[in-house]
């Protein structure tokens, strides 16, 4: 181990870059969310923007050739007022991004699964 106090800055300053580097993805998320915390109106508009004009016509219009399609449609809006939801209640911005974060999941893998499965169907 290197002792930083009587180290050369270079040494410590890399040191210090591979502390950060070491975080996991769950500490940079909160880093994330934690940076976010003033954006909350911007948390509020990009699930009111992108979730009913890209996310979810791509996701249904895909899942209307599969079974399912019905309860997709009911699930997804489901998950389109929740996030309105979120922003009325009052939530924290860490709740609201990561409830966008799996909705969008949600509307890409589901489609995705029924597209191997009916791929793989014999």
């Amino acid at each position: 181990m290197i002792d930083l106090e009587n180290a050369h800055p270079a040494i410590v300053k890399e040191q210090e870059k591979s502390k950060k580097h070491k975080a996991g993805i769950v500490a940079r998320y909160q880093t994330f969310c934690a940076k976010q915390e003033k954006q909350g109106v911007l948390w509020y508009l990009i699930p009111l923007m992108t979730l009913p004009t890209i996310v979810m016509p791509a996701s249904i219009m895909a899942m209307s050739y599969f079974s399912g399609y019905m309860a997709f449609i009911g699930i997804s809006t489901l998950l389109f007022f929740a996030n309105i939801t979120l922003t009325i209640a009052e939530q924290p911005v860490k709740t609201k991004v990561t409830f966008y974060l799996l909705t969008v999941l949600f509307h890409v893998l589901v489609p995705v699964i029924a597209f191997s499965f009916e791929l793989f169907s014999f």
